[in-house]
């Protein structure tokens, strides 16, 4: 993943980064002279949310940048930010939910300290608790149901004076008393590696393999509708990053393959021809996607950077034309001219602003296009107290058969104060649309919840959150409204 400190010695940073997810996906910008707790970094399996993987989509679309902003203060061990929402790994935290905390702990009175392995940090955490849900699947009508929750994360980091090396698995597992279907089956497992080339100068090499859920509680509003599904993700990338003192230049290239599971077992349908073969339904969703993309940061101060980024992308589908003649195989690139900023220790965020495009190599439906707005900005009034604003906006894939995509946008608000420093209480409100190209589908997702966690010790705290959904759509049978609680316990190392 992009970095916008490259030049940051291996002694000088914080030996318990990691991935992020993230998101999406994928944690909150950190203000330069801040002590970075050594937290557990993002999940890219938010436990705290069912059915949610991460920031910016589920199943990555098109591979437009989806605003990665990045701090330009403390970094982990691979010279990222410590805390970086809206990262484009495998998967992300969706930067519209994480109202428990996992993706932002500035609030959190203690440090987990992991286990030492040898010059090896292993970190542990897991969520067991309970769901209860009056709309289980996601329908005008509702239906109540409960689950019972797992979601465990395991983490390997080097704690080495050069180079880097990073494993992670997370999951997320529930089990409802109806309606199986809705059961929660999502992994993720992350190999990172970190070769530095020299002082200013390394290469990047990330594996992942996940398994993602598509349906209701999809991140990305545009793969809402429609039966649940398993999608099976693998993902390999390869970066490299030189640093010429205040400018930092990397280049990024990754491949992505989508694979689409039918969750019965058996094969629903039958659909498409191509040169005298059938197809199953669900593998008519299943592409690969190439992305190759460049960035340059130049460093003002401490306290102010701005980038430009650029991107290419290519989708290629197994079966590249549906049952309505839609060319899916696509090309697509964007442009982002962002900042990052520090203020104070009490502000500070990074904002990009441009401009995505993805097209049909055959030209025989409309371009998915528009512009690009992310950020993330974070206030805090006191050093108990956290505002946060997120926006993000992604150039998504569609599961309609005559559209090739929409522009997604989300924005968040959302508001956290620690009480008595041990209990952390907050509430969010988050939007969300999609406008569909050469189509008058529009999808629009608006969530209010609430949310409290009390810390027993540094091992140890519960949880709880209410979260109310509406999702509104052009067409009516789609909407449904849905009020969810969550309870549960939080261990960790």
């Amino acid at each position: 993943m992009l970095a916008t400190d490259l030049g940051t010695n291996a002694e000088d940073t914080d030996p318990l980064g990691g991935l992020g997810d993230d998101a999406t996906s994928a944690g909150t910008t950190q203000a330069p002279d801040v002590t970075v707790s050594r937290q557990l970094r993002p999940s890219t399996v938010d436990p705290g949310l069912r059915g949610t993987v991460v920031a910016d989509e589920a199943v990555p679309g098109f591979g437009i940048d989806e605003g990665r902003a990045e701090a330009p203060g403390e970094v982990d061990p691979f010279g990222d930010p410590v805390e970086t929402p809206l990262r484009d790994d495998i998967v992300d935290i969706d930067p519209a939910d994480d109202p428990l905390g996992l993706r932002v702990r500035q609030l959190d009175p203690y440090e987990p300290l992991g286990t030492r392995l040898g010059s090896f940090l292993l970190f542990a955490e897991a969520d067991v608790g309970m769901i209860f849900t009056d709309n289980v699947l996601g329908t005008p009508n509702g239906n109540s149901a409960y689950a019972f929750e797992f979601a465990p994360e395991v983490r390997l980091e080097s704690d080495w004076a050069r180079h880097a090396f990073e494993a992670e698995f997370t999951a997320d597992r529930s089990w409802f008393n109806r309606f199986s279907v809705e059961d929660d089956k999502i992994y993720a497992a992350l190999l990172r590696g970190r070769l530095d080339v020299g002082a200013r100068t390394n290469v990047q090499l990330e594996l992942g393999k996940a398994q993602t859920q598509d349906g209701r509680n999809a991140v990305d509003i545009t793969n809402i509708a429609g039966f649940q599904t398993n999608v099976q993700e693998e993902q390999i990338s390869l970066s490299a990053e030189h640093n010429f003192n205040r400018l930092t230049v990397e280049v990024e290239g990754s491949i992505s393959t989508f694979d689409y599971q039918d969750l019965t077992g058996v094969q629903q349908a039958l659909a498409e021809t191509v040169t005298g073969q059938f197809i199953p339904l669900v593998d008519v969703r299943d592409y690969r996607e190439n992305e190759l993309t460049m960035r340059g940061t130049y460093e003002f101060n401490p306290g102010l950077s701005l980038y430009l980024e650029g991107e290419i992308s290519e989708d290629v589908y197994k079966q590249p034309v549906t049952v309505s003649g839609l060319t899916r195989d696509s090309n697509g690139f964007a442009t982002l001219a962002g900042m990052t900023f520090s203020v104070s220790n009490a502000f500070y965020g990074d904002i990009s602003l441009g401009w995505g495009e993805q097209s049909s190599i055959a030209d025989d439906t409309a371009p998915v296009e528009g512009f690009l707005l992310n950020a993330d900005v974070v206030w805090m009034p006191t050093p108990m107290t956290l505002v946060e604003f997120l926006a993000n906006s992604q150039i998504a894939t569609a599961n309609t058969v005559d559209s090739l995509g929409a522009v997604s946008r989300s924005y968040r608000l959302s508001l956290q104060h620690a009480f008595w420093r041990y209990l952390v209480v907050g509430g969010y409100l988050s939007y969300e649309t999609a406008d569909y190209a050469d189509n008058p589908l529009i999808d629009e997702r608006l969530r209010e919840g609430l949310t409290m966690e009390y810390f027993f010790n540094p091992n140890m705290s519960v949880y709880t959150q209410y979260e109310h959904t509406d999702f509104m759509s052009t067409d009516r049978f789609n909407e449904y409204a849905e009020n969810e609680i969550r309870v549960g316990l939080r261990i960790r190392n």
